[in-house]
């Protein structure tokens, strides 16, 4: 098919409506209205635009829009061993944070090494970016189920953090056992009220969105002793299947903010712009799901407890004389009944159900992946149904009128950066992660041994979480799973794991640092973001950095923010 070619020349195109596209329209629009008000700006995205897929990402709660193939896409994700990791991306507008939402920032001391400026200056940036977010005071109304688990926490010798910035907490750096309240985004009947997407005026005149548009490559000119110059971006219109190009005015700028990507659009032009750091130390969170637990009948469970307002943050340090280096671990809560949490449970256990050599087939087949999913999903639903049976029948047993069980679940993830980084294979079209890595050096699997002691650290708290299932659904769900329910049990689950149920926390990180492929700004801030060996290309996502520790996606919008202010201000 011919490719169509817009006569429009673009001041400014942005390919991706993500974390850091938010983050950097946001303060973009409001600075350059008065300077340039006839600016033309393009953003184009990959998936469906918000306006029609809210009625999933907010209104219908987030957990189904991870049993959609639409909104939610898989990489093909490995370890260098060939294990498949499952790993992916949001596909909609305003990215990840228009599906979840995990409210709290890296330190600035951590913002300050990886990108460089002052710690001062990326308080205040934070500071200045939380005031375009709703914020209220997470410690007041807490839900009972919250209120319940912050008072086990303290219980077991977590202690509150108070370290925030207009309700917005911050990691604190060295700190171990905090507990970090955020502001929810869910009503009380669980809708999302607010997002990342709410960040920017999307009426605006000076902005044209392109949904459903997937980029393809982009397009260089080049003079001898200069460097290179994207002239236009060519992408497919995904409803039509028409190829479009789309240009870039002579003083035209681009600003990637696709995610992963981003450094996937770059790498086939290293050698055009003697940039070979581009592709380079990618990671994302090691996820392992733990257990599932009833929780007390006593305690209501509202439509805002799906995701739980609360991080539970552990640290992990090596003794003097131990290999390893610092790793901080995350714990997240969700809680609901079975209809609420089964599309999020679907996904965990695509992980767990599948050998790896039919993974390694799914995360390269879309329609694949979402129909596994929804067959888990109905399976899950057969084994629900038939323990309502098999609990009204012995209700009948009894003498009792026959009814089903109407039960609460609660569960946790804990997450953490994997001790080495990897990298993209375009070559071979696949992502490479270090998950579990063994070094031939050392007898010592960091990955491996400090999962394993953190969890078992934390089986108290766990266990406390609500009652065990009823011992033969417990008994299904170790047999298919090995979660652990006690600390004999960990061991084996962390190595069954790593070699059969990898999955990631799907917010890929790196591949276009500052500092290495992109420039920091140091010296000339109108340079920051830019991608070394080009006049106009600018990287404003989570590319831009080594994986944060905790909540990529507030690191993400912060990046579109920083970039935005030194170009608004230059």
């Amino acid at each position: 098919m011919e490719t169509k070619k817009e006569m429009i020349a673009y001041d400014l195109i942005i390919v991706g409506s993500g974390n850091g596209a938010c983050g950097f329209l946001s303060h973009y629009l409001l600075t350059k209205a008065s300077i340039a008000p006839d600016e033309k700006i393009l953003v184009i995205e990959e998936g469906q635009d918000f306006f029609n897929a809210s009625d999933i990402t907010h209104q219908n709660n987030w957990t189904q829009s991870y049993g959609e193939e639409n909104i939610f896409k898989l990489h093909n994700t490995l370890t260098p061993s060939g294990i498949p990791i499952i790993s992916g991306r949001a596909c909609t507008m305003g990215g990840g944070g228009s599906i979840n939402y995990t409210m709290i920032h890296e330190s600035s001391q951590w913002l300050s090494q990886h990108i460089g400026h002052s710690i001062s200056y990326w308080d205040q940036l934070k500071n200045d970016l939380n005031q375009k977010f709703f914020r209220p005071n997470p410690l007041i109304n807490l839900s009972p189920v919250t209120q319940h688990i912050l008072d086990l926490a303290i219980k077991f010798g977590f202690k509150l953090s108070n370290d925030n910035i207009e309700n917005i907490p911050n990691y604190h750096e060295g700190n171990n056992l905090l507990l970090h309240p955020f502001p929810t985004q869910f009503n009380r009947f669980g809708q999302r009220t607010n997002s990342g997407v709410s960040l920017v005026d999307w009426s605006d005149s000076r902005i044209t969105l392109k949904t459903q548009y997937r980029v393809e490559c982009l397009q260089w000119e080049k003079q001898s002793g200069k460097v290179a110059r994207c002239v236009s971006v060519e992408t497919t219109n995904l409803d039509s299947g028409q190829p479009v190009s789309f240009t870039l005015a002579s003083t035209g700028k681009l600003l990637l903010c696709a995610g992963a990507a981003t450094p996937r659009l770059l790498i086939p032009h290293q050698e055009l712009l003697s940039n070979n750091a581009i592709g380079k130390q990618v990671s994302d969170h090691i996820v392992l799901p733990l257990g599932i637990y009833l929780i007390d009948p006593k305690i209501p469970v509202t439509g805002r407890d799906v995701y739980v307002p609360l991080f539970a943050t552990t640290l992990w340090q090596p003794e003097v004389s131990q290999p390893g280096k610092e790793t901080v671990f995350c714990f997240d809560f969700f809680s609901g009944n079975f209809e609420k949490l089964w599309y999020l449970l679907s996904h965990l256990y695509l992980a767990f159900l599948l050998p790896n050599w039919f993974k390694k087939i799914i995360i390269r087949v879309p329609w694949l992946f979402y129909l596994i999913k929804n067959s888990i999903r109905i399976l899950i639903g057969v084994i629900n149904f038939l323990i309502n049976i098999l609990w009204g029948m012995s209700k009948l047993f009894e003498g009792n009128f026959f009814s089903h069980e109407q039960y609460n679940l609660i569960t946790a993830i804990v997450k953490f950066n994997p001790e080495s980084e990897g990298y993209y294979d375009l070559e071979k079209q696949k992502i490479l992660l270090n998950f579990f890595s063994s070094d031939s050096s050392r007898d010592f699997n960091q990955d491996l041994s400090v999962a394993e002691k953190v969890i078992v650290d934390q089986m108290k708290l766990l266990n406390n979480l609500g009652k065990q299932p009823h011992w033969l659904v417990k008994l299904i769900i170790r047999l298919l799973t090995k979660i652990p329910y006690n600390e004999q049990q960990v061991g084996n689950y962390i190595k069954k794991y790593s070699q059969k149920f990898l999955l990631s926390e799907q917010h890929l990180s790196g591949g276009c640092l500052f500092g290495k492929a992109i420039d920091q700004g140091i010296k000339n801030p109108s340079q920051t973001g830019k991608v070394f060996g080009t006049s106009n290309v600018y990287v404003a996502d989570l590319s831009a950095v080594p994986l944060p520790r905790i909540s990529p996606q507030m690191t993400a919008y912060l990046i579109g923010f920083h970039v935005a202010q030194k170009f608004s201000n230059n």
